[in-house]
Parts: structure tokens; C-alpha cells; sequence
């Protein structure tokens, strides 16, 4: 499954108009197909096969000593 969002504000709103032409009748499905191909962006989903932890943690290096204090 992937999810699918808008590029910018500009394409939300641009989709958003193209649909309610295409509800109308005012364009037919293949022009509709380019205004969503134009305007969304598909992020894919993150499923157990992909999906790597040990990856997307951050490398530390070994702790400082503390500085000796003298008494």
C-alpha cells in the first residue's frame, strides 16, 4: 500500500478543481489521470521486508571520560 499526498498547496488546489471538473463532466478520466500524475506525489509504504532499524539509527561513538577532579 502506498500513501499518496500532494507536491505543494498550489497542486491541492489545482487536484481539488480538476475533480469537481471531472464530477461535473467537464473532463473525462484520462485527462483527470495527468492532473494526478501532475499533483501527487506517492511516498511507498514501509512494509517488513524494507524495513531495515539498524539502518535508520544514528552511529555513536564511545562516551567521554570524565575529567578527574582532584580533591
Amino acid at each position: 500500500m502506498t500513501k499518496t499526498s500532494f507536491k505543494n498547496d498550489l497542486n491541492e488546489a489545482i487536484h481539488l478543481s480538476a475533480q469537481a471538473l471531472f464530477r461535473t463532466g467537464v473532463i473525462d478520466k484520462a485527462t483527470m489521470r495527468d492532473f494526478e500524475e501532475a499533483c501527487l506525489s506517492v511516498t511507498p509504504s514501509i512494509t517488513p521486508q524494507n524495513y531495515n532499524p539498524a539502518a535508520t539509527r544514528t552511529p555513536f561513538s564511545a562516551p567521554r571520560p570524565s575529567p578527574r577532579i582532584s580533591p
